[in-house]
């Protein structure tokens, strides 16, 4: 990075970067800024792969351009006199951006739609700009919001989109074009880009979709993921196979900017495909068979490219490498039902750990009964471990002394042992905890707990992340939104009665805590939300979002259980995760179940509780 030299007065002091294809010129303001260096990590990262894909799709040869990232709207207009989110001057190959910080952190849906007019070499109409980048990154919307809020279709083709950012209709344009996906398959999604036209949509067909098009899909009856990495290159590359998958009448899939999609075979044929900034669209339909995926990733050009200052997850460090999710493999874009996965890697420094059973030499396995969504690790590296609780707790460790290590291991297995008895075993027949070196990290992953940071300091802040072995990790509240505070909730509260069990003083401490922190983030209930709309903030506030689904969601179960009796709300809790097991719950259930078991009613208090707003 280094500081533009420009004739234009106004971006003389601009900071500067530069990639294959594109000069990138911004204000320091945006570096400075957490939501809007997100934005430029993704377009330093994914611009040059994506541009040569929306090249190819025009049929046009790419050429090198600047680009000029604002940090406003205002601050756009203001230079340039556009009154515009964003514009592209041909003659000059120059591209002008005005980032949405409104939309948060990872949501970069301008910058695709700004590159795509450029690749197109025209202005394309606004519904299709605008929706195909939404559609890269998905703006969350109920289907109640949608039916009270979206417009006619014909109406919202006329609209001026790119004048000002606005929520619902930036997501009814995503909508629009998954929809034009869903029902005449990835092909007619291809011609839309190309022609720039909108086929004929039935209104009424379309709002019954937005009614079910969430609750979709793929089922995999078995996924094989094969990975060679090099800590020493920084670099690896991988294939995943999807195999017996059943899904929608298309497909697409989840990517990241760190990784190069090489090769795509649908039931073993290669296919054409667009790699946009996070999602990649094979030329063909897709109903069932087997897919296969090749791709590649080097860390060390992403260390060149991207400012380093950001939070990167998926990170190859001088003695570590870690891989997840969209960063070690390309996701089907629907709900992932996996019923067997299969790792198989093999790294030049160390071991790989993975999750499931090591049921042979680099090859990890992990079966789900009635299969199960998650976000797939692995890291790999110089591990030490160690076995506790009869083998169910395996602890992988580096950069710790054993006996440091061993201290760890042994608060892990006092917290489990806690939640075992109170709560039943969490769904995996074993569970593991690895502690990185060098990566920062407090994460999760099917029975894969990664933690960085000190876990005798953080205790409680250890054991909330302990606690989502039991939700969201065997039962996970994902599909019906007015449920999904207690993803947030059940591990807060697991912490508060495991701060409780050690004494009241710990008690009493941690739960002021988490009352303090409801008050600053809503300014004394000022801003405070309903639980059942808590997944509305998160991407505009992420405080709020924690201090009312985690702090306030425990004390509404707290309530419960006061209300109840301890025993039936913990007798309850046992019966709903076994019953769950792997499955997406469903909080009338637990209601039903907590009434059989307390002999009282409780469905309207659980009402009023998730509905309202204030501390109960």
């Amino acid at each position: 990075m280094q500081t533009a030299n420009l004739s234009y007065t106004y971006y003389k002091d601009w900071l500067h970067n530069s990639t294959k294809y594109f000069e990138i010129y911004y204000p320091e303001e945006i570096y400075e800024d957490p939501t809007l260096q997100s934005k430029l990590n993704m377009l330093l990262l994914g611009a040059d792969s994506t541009y040569e894909s929306y090249s190819k799709l025009f049929g046009i040869k790419p050429q090198r351009a600047k680009i000029y990232l604002y940090p406003s709207k205002d601050s756009l207009k203001s230079i340039t006199g556009k009154n515009t989110l964003w514009f592209v001057d041909y003659r000059n190959r120059e591209i002008h951006i005005a980032l949405i910080e409104e939309s948060g952190m990872y949501s970069s849906f301008e910058i695709v739609s700004a590159l795509l007019e450029f690749a197109a070499g025209r202005k394309l109409p606004d519904v299709i700009a605008v929706g195909f980048g939404v559609l890269n990154f998905r703006i969350s919307m109920s289907p109640q919001e949608k039916a009270a809020k979206y417009v006619s279709i014909e109406q919202l083709k006329s609209l001026d989109l790119r004048k000002e950012y606005n929520e619902t209709l930036y997501a009814e344009a995503g909508d629009l074009l998954r929809y034009i996906a869903d029902i005449h398959g990835t092909q007619a999604l291809i011609k839309t880009l190309k022609d720039g036209n909108i086929p004929t949509v039935n209104e009424k067909d379309f709002l019954e979709f937005l009614e079910v098009e969430d609750h979709e899909t793929s089922n995999i009856e078995k996924t094989i993921i094969t990975l060679n990495i090099s800590i020493e290159q920084k670099k690896f590359e991988g294939a995943i196979t999807y195999n017996n998958v059943t899904s929608q009448p298309y497909i697409y899939f989840r990517r990241t900017p760190r990784i190069n999609i090489k090769e795509i075979k649908v039931n073993g044929k290669s296919v054409d495909f667009i790699q946009s900034f996070t999602i990649v669209i094979p030329m063909k339909n897709f109903k069932k068979g087997s897919i296969e995926i090749k791709y590649s990733g080097d860390y060390s050009k992403i260390e060149k490219i991207a400012p380093k200052r950001g939070y990167i997850e998926g990170q190859i460090k001088k003695n570590t490498a870690f891989l997840r999710g969209a960063f070690l493999r390309p996701m089907l874009n629907s709900v992932e039902l996996f019923n067997v996965i299969e790792v198989r890697a093999k790294t030049d420094r160390g071991i790989v750990v993975a999750p499931g059973e090591l049921i042979s030499s680099n090859v990890w396995r992990i079966s789900f009964p009635s299969g199960f969504s998650g976000v797939i690790p692995v890291f790999a590296g110089e591990f030490k471990k160690m076995e506790l609780m009869n083998g169910y707790l395996t602890v992988y460790y580096m950069g710790l002394d054993d006996k440091t290590a061993e201290g760890y291991a042994n608060l892990t297995a006092e917290i489990l042992e806690f939640g075992v008895e109170h709560f039943g075993k969490p769904g995996y027949g074993k569970v593991k905890v690895v502690y990185p070196k060098e990566i920062s990290i407090s994460s999760l992953m099917l029975d894969t707990l990664a933690y960085s940071h000190n876990p005798l300091r953080y205790k409680y802040g250890y054991t909330y992340e302990v606690a989502h072995w039991w939700v969201p990790g065997t039962v996970t509240f994902d599909r019906n939104m007015s449920q999904f505070w207690f993803n947030l909730a059940f591990p807060w509260y697991y912490s508060l009665k495991y701060a409780q069990n050690i004494s009241q003083e710990s008690y009493r401490e941690l739960r002021n805590y988490g009352i303090s922190k409801y008050h600053r983030a809503t300014k004394y209930g000022e801003k405070d939300v309903p639980l059942t709309e808590v997944w509305k903030v998160w991407r505009t506030d992420i405080n709020l979002y924690y201090a009312v689904g985690a702090y306030k969601g425990a004390l509404v179960l707290e309530k419960l259980e006061e209300y109840t009796g301890r025993e039936a709300f913990f007798q309850s809790l046992r019966e709903f995760f076994e019953k769950y097991r792997f499955r997406e719950g469903n909080l009338n259930d637990f209601v039903a179940i907590l009434e059989k078991n307390s002999g009282k009613p409780v469905k309207e208090l659980f009402q009023n509780l998730t509905a309202n707003t204030g501390l109960p």
